[in-house]
């Protein structure tokens, strides 16, 4: 049921896209079957690209970005747009400060990185700039890459148990109607 609500509210935004800006940027391939699809590699695939790009700092960029790439990939378009809201204005303050902070650690940790940036000695305020923006797109790469994966393979598991759960469902009640015999009652053993 729920399916498909779901289902004639992706038909709505399709249709409601029709005749757009968007659709006279990007043309027919935004109505490309695969990009409104509810399968398990158009789910997990768009649910990746939507968190990767998220956790990324490309605040300004983010949605079309993801468009873009939900286009050429083919994954579940409305699904990589919602997981691209992850980062809003509330919660970019913490996400990217713990960017910054794993960043940091990361290079610090590898020595020769840490030397490149003794090595070229840049005035002081634009060289604490470039560290701050290393420091956070490694931070940010680390935390959408494990994030990202992490997610598309629990959507990935998830989608495979209930495939399972019904599977194995559905073949119970196949074998049970195939047990009951023809006719309606049983039969003895003399067939009377």
């Amino acid at each position: 049921m729920w399916l498909r609500k779901w289902r004639e509210k992706q038909k709505q935004i399709r249709d409601s896209l029709k005749d757009t800006h968007a659709h006279r940027i990007v043309g027919d391939k935004i109505f490309h079957s695969t990009l409104w699809k509810g399968d398990k590699r158009s789910v997990s695939g768009g649910l990746f690209l939507g968190l990767f790009v998220a956790l990324t700092p490309t605040i300004p960029f983010q949605m079309l970005i993801v468009t873009f790439g939900a286009i050429y990939w083919k994954v579940n378009l409305p699904i990589a747009l919602a997981a691209c809201w992850i980062t809003n204005p509330f919660t970019v303050i913490p996400i990217y400060g713990a960017a910054m902070k794993l960043g940091s650690s990361i290079v610090h940790m590898f020595g020769f990185l840490s030397d490149i940036f003794i090595m070229y000695n840049v005035e002081a305020k634009y060289a604490r700039f470039i560290q701050q923006t290393i420091y956070l797109w490694i931070g940010s790469l680390v935390i959408s890459l494990v994030t990202a994966t992490s997610a598309s393979l629990a959507i990935r598991m998830f989608w495979n148990a209930i495939y399972r759960f019904v599977h194995t469902k559905r073949s119970r009640k196949k074998a049970g109607r195939s047990e009951k015999k023809p006719g309606g009652g049983t039969k003895n053993k003399k067939g009377v």
